[in-house]
């Protein structure tokens, strides 16, 4: 079986980009992409080389656990870049999925979630984000709260069986707060081998009987003292080896929105991530008192507070995808962003994927919205220019992963 699935990786690698045939997906060979830039500048070699090691072993032997954080504003709640992504990790070989990782609900408090997980709910709800200005603290890992205002509610989760044949999940953490210990929480849809709650994260672990691909939960106020009961986030994993992959996103977020997260680094210690992807400086370079200065500072705070949970973790940053500045003109910042990105990863031995450059460089989003893979606002992606840049990402980390084994056996 791992002499199967070490010949299979090595085919795929040999057709990654000949003659226009390219893994996983085959994708018009658009003449304004800038197919020499699409590659992984790594700065930090031994951490990166740690990573590709231990995803080969995993993809060869089937024997790791792998665990992806991909940070970002809209890009990324959206879910269909991340999403693209996830199928590329875990679907290269077999057996490759050890659940969908952490989710938040964005239904429940009327924002839009990911076409891939669809939810309902019973219940009134109050929403908040990070990136909302007049949206008060305390945040997670996720960005978002849910707050109830109700005795009782439920929530139903389940994947999108369209878009995943083999997403079940067999333990559930809910990461939660609840001021007075007031509600109760039940699994409807399950028995349990076991619960546990620990007060210290705030988080309540459920061990399900068996996998399944939804989940129902209830939750009852048991007396009348005052409580309030908040859901920070889901993470839905099942006891198989495997690519976790977390998509983190939040419609406007910059890197001080998850600066402002309290709970960030002691719900990101849960899964300790082995590479974090940092998608997050689009909207930074809307501000209007964003400095290159202030951009590098705030990311090294959230570069540290990675570096603190897990020092050997490798760092990708993705630069801006081109963009308009209010429609008008092509966003200059982007090539300051950019600029920054390098810096920070030579300065914390990260590694940069250049989709700025990638993409065609400054005016290409106006060529990406001819083709239809980018949105009239020129700032945000269609489904299509999404899936796209995913691919391209993936790509570029297959190359790096085949420059690996080639120097590595």
């Amino acid at each position: 079986m791992k002499n199967k699935v070490f010949f299979l990786l090595v085919s795929l690698l040999s057709i990654c980009s000949i003659d226009g045939q390219r893994y996983p997906h085959a994708y018009p060979n658009y003449n304004f992409l800038e197919q020499e830039q699409n590659i992984i500048d790594v700065f930090g070699t031994e951490l990166w080389n740690s990573l590709l090691e231990k995803i080969h072993l995993q993809w060869t032997e089937g024997n790791q656990k792998v665990n992806i954080v991909h940070f970002g504003g809209s890009h990324i709640q959206a879910d269909i870049w991340s999403n693209r992504m996830r199928q590329n990790f875990q679907n290269i070989s077999p057996f490759n999925n050890t659940g969908r990782g952490m989710v938040f609900p964005f239904r429940v408090i009327h924002s839009n979630g990911s076409p891939y997980l669809k939810t309902e709910n019973t219940g009134q709800w109050k929403g908040s984000r990070n990136a909302v200005r007049k949206h008060r603290p305390p945040f997670g890992l996720m960005g978002a709260r849910a707050d109830l205002l109700d005795s009782m509610a439920e929530i139903q989760i389940w994947e999108n069986s369209n878009h995943c044949e083999d997403c079940f999940f067999d333990q559930i953490d809910l990461f939660v707060a609840d001021t007075s210990k007031s509600y109760c929480v039940e699994i409807t849809n399950d028995t349990l081998e076991w619960r546990s709650e620990n007060d210290s994260i705030g988080v309540y672990t459920f061990k399900l009987s068996k996998p399944i691909d939804s989940l129902s939960l209830k939750i009852i106020k048991q007396d009348t003292s005052p409580s309030i009961f908040s859901l920070y986030g889901v993470k839905l994993q099942n006891k198989n080896n495997g690519i976790s992959y977390h998509s983190v996103g939040v419609n406007g977020a910059s890197v001080p929105s998850y600066l402002k997260c309290q709970f960030l680094p002691i719900q990101l210690e849960t899964i300790k991530p082995d590479l974090v992807i940092f998608s997050i400086g689009i909207n930074d370079a809307y501000s209007p008192g964003f400095s290159k200065q202030k951009f590098i500072h705030n990311y090294d705070s959230l570069i540290q507070i990675v570096r603190n949970i897990n020092p050997q973790a490798a760092i990708l940053f993705t630069t801006n995808n081109d963009s308009y500045y209010k429609r008008k003109s092509p966003n200059k910042r982007g090539l300051v962003v950019k600029e920054a990105m390098y810096e920070l990863a030579k300065t914390h031995n990260c590694s940069v994927w250049d989709l700025f450059e990638v993409m065609g460089g400054l005016n290409s989003i106006s060529i990406w919205q001819k083709h239809g893979l980018a949105k009239k606002d020129k700032i945000h992606l269609t489904p299509d220019g999404y899936k796209l840049i995913g691919d391209l990402l993936f790509e570029a980390f297959l190359s790096s992963y085949k420059n690996y084994i080639i120097n590595n056996g």
